[in-house]
């Protein structure tokens, strides 16, 4: 399940929980995609775990929090 939310620059982002590499359950990730501007890239971060711990802790962090993962994010390639 998602959880959406806005940047500093009024920028809507969706966040979901994603398996890591190749499907494995092993190095999870948070993936961020903006909704209100297509043209941008997704965005990830890794977390430590498996996809379920991603997905507890996705819906437990505030928009801060989720705010501070996506300056802190890759982007997808």
């Amino acid at each position: 399940m998602s959880v959406t939310f806005t940047d500093e620059k009024l920028v809507t982002w969706e966040a979901y929980a994603s398996s890591g590499n190749f499907g494995l359950a092993i190095r999870p990730r948070i993936v961020f995609n903006c909704l209100s501007d297509p043209a941008l890239r997704a965005r990830f971060v890794q977390l430590h775990g498996d996809e379920a711990d991603a997905e507890e802790q996705l819906h437990e962090y505030d928009e801060e929090r989720l705010r501070q993962m996506l300056r802190d994010s890759e982007e997808l390639e």
